[in-house]
């Protein structure tokens, strides 16, 4: 689906002028940023206006594992001794009603374009830096590089598309709902107890059916994504990720800031998808996460292609966005 198609189905009392694309641009901005599971990403592609940005280089998109990923019992101890490192960190300090939760962060996700005749896509690196209030609202500004085809597939049907651009650049957005209230962030009011957490995240996850611990593991990467967290919260996230069934240790990795780490996943064989956290080898911090597809997936792709990843560089609670930022929006 087209950025003009989009506009359509979500707004068809409006042609698709300017006014109508920033709607749409900050209601997707605000959505993405407020809860952002790698495989739960949109499917379509809307551009970004702003200056135009064409990173030097494209930053290195992959974790390497050097296992191939077996041992609930492995990672389960990861998972255990990350859950001691997140308990015994600073605390981030107190989220007033008016600062911000900031996040600086870079990721790559598979951005996917589907019309009438084909479909094809490409994972799209970012840089990325966001500043969320405690209600949900807050600031997104996002610098994107070069597109990277997974396949020869994609990068051919691409071509006989027309060499339709992705979604990159620059995006400098205010994030809010146009259509009402932000949801707050959903990680304020987590238990830090890890049996009333495990009961919590169990609760919410029960209308999955057999995928009742691969949502589960889901909300957990939720919960630690761009969102504020006590360490207490932390550790009882890591805590009861180490409970559930069918855990996987992958072993050594880097990720893509270089950094060495050691990783866990779940497997969720009903997507074709494999879900990483990552943490480092020598502390067991959390670093970041990845997807990957498993065999079987709907993509198309060999098994083990990475779809997706985020390494967190920085997170810290402050008083304000930076003027520039505010000044330059485009939202």
């Amino acid at each position: 689906m087209s950025d003009l198609d989009l506009v359509r189905d979500l707004f068809p009392e409006h042609g698709p002028d300017e006014a109508v694309r920033r709607r749409v641009r900050t209601a997707v901005a605000a959505r993405a940023a407020a809860r952002r599971p790698l495989r739960r990403r949109r499917t379509w592609v809307v551009p970004a206006l702003g200056a135009a940005c064409a990173l030097a280089t494209v930053v290195a998109v992959f974790l390497f594992a050097g296992t191939g990923g077996t041992g609930t019992a492995a990672a389960a101890r990861v998972l255990r001794a990350a859950a001691r490192t997140a308990r015994s960190e600073p605390p981030l300090g107190q989220l007033g009603a008016s600062q911000y939760l900031y996040t600086k962060s870079v990721d790559a996700y598979l951005d996917t374009y589907v019309d009438h005749h084909s479909s094809y896509g490409a994972v799209i690196p970012h840089v990325r830096e966001v500043w969320l209030r405690r209600d949900g609202t807050g600031w997104l500004y996002q610098t994107s590089g070069k597109p990277v085809f997974l396949s020869e597939r994609d990068r051919r049907a691409w071509i006989a598309a027309g060499r339709q651009p992705f979604a990159n650049g620059v995006m400098d957005v205010e994030l809010r709902n146009s259509d009402g209230p932000t949801p707050p962030m959903a990680s304020l009011d987590l238990p830090s107890d890890p049996d009333a957490l495990y009961a919590r995240l169990k609760h919410d996850a029960g209308g999955y059916g057999d995928r009742l611990y691969q949502e589960m593991f889901t909300m957990i990467g939720d919960a630690l994504r761009e969102n504020y967290t006590t360490p207490a919260q932390r550790s009882a996230l890591f805590e009861v990720a180490a409970r559930l069934p069918a855990i996987v240790y992958v072993g050594d990795v880097k990720d893509s800031a270089g950094r060495a780490g050691v990783a866990v996943a779940m497997d969720d064989s009903h997507n074709g998808i494999r879900d990483v956290l990552v943490f480092g080898r020598d502390d067991y911090a959390f670093l970041g996460e990845e997807e990957s597809v498993v065999a079987g997936n709907s993509f198309g792709y060999p098994a083990g292609t990475v779809i997706g990843h985020a390494t967190y560089l920085e997170q810290s609670v402050v008083d304000q966005v930076p003027p520039a930022v505010v000044k330059n929006a485009t939202g």
